[in-house]
């Protein structure tokens, strides 16, 4: 009885862990929890285009997502938004990106929709979305049901210019009495 390979049989190896990461990872990349990467490999794998391929080894294994399917969607997302890509240049393409380079901006530099709001003195969303479909700044969103998020130093930047073009409209009181 010999347990060797015989001539024709397939070894069967297990995945190279530089193609694919774990669910719980992927969560952590885009910011969400482990349910909300199964919403999105969902609602994206019906439509067909920049779907987030999930790889499962054997039924009761750990789940695998595919590396370059998550370069892929985060490509575009950014391509869909009109986000310019500013990750650094990597040195050799066998290389990967860090986590936090990976998305059209870092999460870090992130706020969501209802502190935009807030911040704009507004309740209701609809003239948020109108300055994000000018824009005004950057934002995205990972679904078409997900909240928006929104880049911290663009909105800033849409905020000081506002209050600049805003103050200097206006005349000074010394103006106003020679009228």
């Amino acid at each position: 009885m010999s347990y060797g390979l015989e001539p024709g049989d397939q070894l069967i190896l297990p995945f190279a862990e530089k193609e694919y990461l774990d669910v719980a990872r992927t969560a952590r990349i885009f910011g969400v929890g482990i349910t909300t990467v199964y919403r999105l490999i969902r609602a994206y794998s019906r439509c067909g285009h920049a779907a987030i391929k999930l790889v499962t080894y054997r039924p009761k294994a750990r789940k695998r997502v595919l590396y370059s399917s998550i370069v892929g969607f985060c490509n575009f997302l950014r391509a869909k938004h009109g986000i310019p890509d500013r990750r650094p240049k990597l040195d050799h393409p066998v290389l990967r990106h860090r986590d936090e380079d990976l998305l059209p901006f870092p999460l870090s530099d992130t706020i969501y929709s209802a502190e935009a709001l807030r911040a704009l003195g507004h309740v209701d969303l609809r003239p948020l979305m109108h300055l994000i479909e000018e824009g005004r700044f950057e934002a995205y969103q990972l679904g078409p049901e997900f909240p928006w998020r929104i880049s911290r130093s663009s909105f800033r930047r849409f905020l000081d210019e506002t209050r600049d073009r805003k103050f200097t409209s206006l005349r000074s009181f010394s103006d106003s009495r020679r009228l």
